[in-house]
């Protein structure tokens, strides 16, 4: 038995004993969590420094809607602090040279 055979056995068990209502469920949310986390692994491993930075989100489509929504000026001002400090960072390093 490979490491296969030792993944898909439980899987196979709980799909065999369950209801369909819970088996999509079980999809839906595997499938959300599994989204959210190449989501976030794909922001944080993969930067472009050549790019501008990205907001940090948690869901891919929605994004940063939810908090800009909620309060544009304050999510504005945090977005620009953020950045301004990494170029402030990247200003000093090019004054010292170092």
């Amino acid at each position: 038995m490979g490491i296969l055979g030792i993944v898909a056995a439980p899987i196979e068990r709980f799909a065999a004993s369950s209801s369909t209502f819970t088996l999509v469920l079980a999809s839906i949310t595997s499938f959300l969590v599994l989204t959210v986390v190449v989501n976030v692994l794909n922001q944080i491993l993969f930067r472009n420094p050549h790019e501008p930075p990205m907001v940090f989100h948690l869901f891919p489509i929605i994004g940063s809607t939810i908090p800009y929504g909620i309060d544009p000026y304050k999510f504005f001002f945090a977005c620009r602090e953020k950045v301004w400090s990494l170029a402030q960072d990247e200003i000093n390093y090019l004054d010292v040279g170092y």
